[in-house]
């Protein structure tokens, strides 16, 4: 499964082993082309500048992911950290600047155990 991400923050409860690469906006729209995908985006303007960057509506889903082995997340990747407390428009999102990141989960390391804390 492919879910869209406003973040590149893991999940909670989904330790383990996950890979991150950045990726060009060609690949990024050529994946949501090509795949089926759920958008986990907790904001609309995160969705609205997804949206413009991606050239395709992008809604905002604001929903808990619970990640199985292969599953892949297609990010945003903010370029500095916003200003505490402050939820960003569209504007100060393009302002800051994002590129992308495609993170996957591979599951937990055979023989480890899942955190429980």
């Amino acid at each position: 499964m492919l879910y869209l991400m406003s973040t590149t923050v893991i999940p909670h409860g989904a330790d383990g082993v996950w890979h991150m690469a950045t990726i060009s906006t060609g690949q990024a729209i050529e994946m949501v082309t090509a795949v089926e995908y759920t958008s986990a985006i907790g904001h609309e303007s995160s969705a609205d500048a997804m949206s413009a960057a991606l050239g395709m509506a992008v809604t905002a889903n604001r929903l808990t992911v619970c990640p199985s082995p292969s599953d892949q997340f297609l990010c945003m990747r903010l370029h500095r950290r916003p200003p505490e407390g402050v939820i960003l428009d569209r504007a100060a999102l393009e302002q800051i600047g994002f590129s992308w990141a495609l993170m996957t989960y591979l599951g937990l390391l055979p023989g480890r155990l899942k955190a429980t804390a």
